[in-house]
C-alpha cells in the first residue's frame, strides 16, 4: 500500500517531497495547482480566493476548503453525467475529459490549501497531473521550486 497517491505515479517526486522543507512543500503545492488552473483555463471567484490565500500562506482554512469542495462536488456531478452520456454515445470523449480535467484542477487547489504541507504538496501534484496529463512538464515546474533560492 502506498503512503500517498503521488507515490503511485511518481515515487521519485514523492520521496523528494518527503525530504523537502515545509516552505518547499508549500511552494510545490502552489506551483502544481497554478499549473493545473492555467492549463485548464479556469476562472471562478472561489479560485481567486483560494489562490490569494496560498499567496499569503493562509493554509488550513476549513471554510475556504469547504467552498472549494462544494465546487469540486458540482464539477464532479457534471463530469459523471457527461461520462454517462459518453457511454451512451451522446457526447465526445473530449467533452467528458474537459469536465474531468476542470474538476481535478479545482481539487488540486483544494489540496494545496491543506494544513499538512506534505499532504498539500503530494495531493495537489497528483490532482494537477490528473487535470493536465502533463506529468513531465508538471515535474519540471516542481523541480524549479527546489532550485529557486530561498528568501529569508
Amino acid at each position: 500500500m502506498t503512503e500517498n497517491r503521488l507515490e503511485i505515479i511518481d515515487p521519485e517526486q514523492s520521496e523528494m517531497l518527503k525530504q523537502a522543507t515545509i516552505s518547499e512543500q508549500r511552494n510545490a503545492a502552489k506551483a502544481a495547482c497554478k499549473f493545473a488552473i492555467e492549463r485548464t483555463s479556469l476562472s471562478h471567484p472561489i479560485l481567486d480566493e483560494g489562490l490569494e490565500a496560498l499567496e499569503k500562506g493562509q493554509c488550513g482554512d476549513v471554510s475556504l476548503q469547504n467552498k472549494l469542495q462544494s465546487l469540486v462536488d458540482r464539477l464532479d456531478e457534471i463530469q459523471w453525467d457527461l461520462q454517462e452520456k459518453m457511454g451512451e454515445g451522446n457526447i465526445k470523449l473530449s467533452d467528458y475529459l474537459a469536465a474531468f480535467h476542470t474538476a481535478r484542477a479545482v481539487n488540486s487547489l483544494y489540496f494545496a490549501l491543506y494544513a499538512d504541507p506534505f499532504v498539500a504538496a503530494s495531493e495537489a501534484i497528483y490532482e494537477a497531473h490528473a487535470a493536465t496529463d502533463e506529468l513531465v512538464t508538471l515535474k519540471q515546474k516542481i523541480l524549479e521550486v527546489f532550485k529557486a533560492p530561498t528568501v529569508i
